[in-house]
C-alpha cells in the first residue's frame, strides 16, 4: 500500500498540521505501508490559467512547466492520498488549493450524470481514496464544517471516497512544551499513530478511536482564556 501526502501547510515540516501527519505515517509504516510526505510549499505550482489545453491541445498533460506534471504522477500511483492542511478562513490552504485545481488534466472535458449530478468522466483506470489531515486554532470541532464538505466534493468530483478525516482543533497546544500538557498531547499523537496503523491493516479506523481523536484536549473556556492570555501579552510589548 502506498500513502503519499501532499501537506498545504505554509509551514511545511514544522507546522501543527504535520506533527499529526508525521504521527499517522508512522502508525502506517508500521503496519507496512510505504509513505511518502510531500511539502507543497517547497515545489514550484503555479496557478490554473483556466486555458483547456490539457483538455483539447495536450490531453492530460498541463501546459504550465513547472513541478505538477510530476506530482501528478505521484498522485496516480498512491492507493490513498493524505489532504493536508491546516484551516485558513474556513477551508484548506491556497497552497492546497493551488494543487488541487492543477488536477484538472486527470479528468476528461466530457460529462457523466451520476445520482442526480453532472460530473468529468475518468480519465485513468485508477486514482487514489483521499485522507483527510487538519488542524485549527478553534475549540470547535463544527469549525472543520466547510472544509469536511469540500472534500466530500472534491472525491465525487473525481470518482473517489473520502475513507478517513482527522481533524484537530485547539491545533496551537500540538506545539507547547508544558509539564502538564506534554502528556496530553503525547497521548493524542499516539492514538492518531493507532489510527495510521489501523487503517492500513483493516482499510479503516475503529469508531472508538476515532472518537478519541476528536475529544478537547484541554477544557474550551481554558483554551480561550489561555489564547486570548497569550495574545494580550505580545499585543502589550507593540
Amino acid at each position: 500500500m502506498k500513502i503519499t501526502v501532499f501537506n498545504g501547510s505554509p509551514r511545511g515540516k514544522n507546522g501543527n498540521t504535520n506533527r499529526i501527519v508525521e504521527a499517522f505515517l508512522r502508525g502506517a509504516e508500521k503496519a507496512g505501508a510505504e509513505t511518502e510526505n510531500i511539502f507543497l510549499v517547497e515545489k514550484t505550482i503555479e496557478h490554473c490559467l483556466g486555458c483547456f489545453n490539457c483538455w483539447d491541445t495536450t490531453p492530460g498533460k498541463c501546459s504550465r512547466n513547472d513541478d505538477v506534471e510530476a506530482l501528478h504522477s505521484i498522485f496516480l500511483a498512491s492507493d490513498f492520498v493524505v489532504l493536508a492542511s491546516p484551516l485558513y478562513t474556513d477551508n484548506i490552504t491556497s497552497i492546497l488549493k493551488k494543487f488541487l485545481e492543477r488536477i484538472l488534466p486527470l479528468v476528461n472535458p466530457c460529462f457523466e450524470y451520476i445520482n442526480g449530478e453532472t460530473r468529468h468522466t475518468r480519465r485513468h483506470d485508477h486514482y487514489p481514496d483521499f485522507i483527510a489531515i487538519s488542524n485549527c486554532g478553534y475549540p470547535e470541532y463544527s469549525q472543520f464544517q466547510v472544509m469536511s464538505h469540500f472534500f466530500k466534493r472534491l472525491a465525487r468530483e473525481t470518482n473517489v471516497a473520502v475513507k478517513l478525516e482527522i481533524y484537530r482543533t485547539m491545533g496551537e497546544l500540538l506545539k507547547i512544551k508544558h509539564i502538564l500538557l506534554n502528556p496530553v498531547v503525547n497521548r493524542y499523537l499516539k492514538n492518531v499513530e493507532k489510527a495510521g496503523e489501523q487503517f492500513v491493516q483493516n482499510g479503516a479506523v475503529d469508531e472508538k478511536l476515532l472518537e478519541k481523536l476528536k475529544e478537547s484536549l484541554i477544557p474550551e473556556k481554558m483554551y480561550r482564556k489561555m489564547a486570548n492570555a497569550h495574545w494580550k501579552k505580545k499585543l502589550s510589548r507593540l
